[in-house]
């Protein structure tokens, strides 16, 4: 049987692969030497283009850093929550707030006159109340409590209002008292004084009843 040797082949495959190397070690050299003629021939870039390229890269990498710390402070701002500080709870009234109408100037809580009386329209009891008292949120929404001299306590809503540079202390109704009684719905109207102080006139329009009571800051 005939045998057949690969050795031409194996020379003519060494012959293939030594050209290739020497083709390719001309087109390395001819882009290091950056020749003209070659570098057109083998499709090498110019060095100014490569070193853009290479700026480019790293720019492009400064700016997908950039975006991720952008986003990232952004994450931390969304989960800070800015909250208002809240009006000064023990400053007095004052001209400036008073002729603006500015219901925040009345934050906190007020002591109205601890000289208060009221009668029972029934039994004629006069009751003297030692403490009068009136808290406020920055829209005017407040509560009011008067202690009796007895121990009674009576406390229900009230609302402030500016209008024709008067404050208005509106009750919704007839304020409740612990003993099953109330005092009679009142139309208070104050008018700013000295010394960060109102005097407020009181009229109770179903009895006919009045009084002066002073209106300023609780002690803190």
């Amino acid at each position: 049987m005939p045998v057949r040797s690969t050795l031409p082949v194996m020379i003519a495959s060494v012959g293939i692969v030594g050209i290739a190397g020497v083709s390719a070690a001309l087109i390395l050299q001819a882009c290091a030497l950056q020749i003209p003629i070659l570098r057109d021939l083998t499709g090498c870039k110019p060095q100014t283009q490569l070193v853009a390229q290479e700026q480019l890269s790293v720019s492009k990498a400064a700016g997908l850093e950039l975006e991720r710390r952008i986003f990232q402070l952004e994450r931390e701002l969304a989960a800070l929550q800015c909250v208002k500080a809240p009006p000064d709870a023990t400053g007095p009234l004052h001209d400036e707030g008073w002729n603006e109408a500015d219901l925040e100037m009345l934050y906190g809580c007020w002591s109205l006159d601890t000289t208060y009386r009221t009668r029972d329209v029934d039994s004629g009891e006069i009751r003297t109340y030692r403490d009068w008292q009136m808290c406020f949120d920055t829209n005017g929404n407040g509560k009011q409590v008067m202690r009796s001299n007895d121990g009674i306590t009576c406390e229900g809503p009230v609302q402030a209002q500016f209008a024709q540079g008067q404050l208005n202390l509106i009750e919704p109704g007839n304020l409740a008292c612990q003993d099953n009684g109330y005092i009679h719905q009142r139309q208070i109207s104050c008018a700013l004084a000295e010394n960060g102080k109102a005097n407020c006139e009181t009229l109770q329009p179903e009895t006919g009843g009045e009084a002066t009571v002073g209106f300023e800051r609780a002690p803190a």
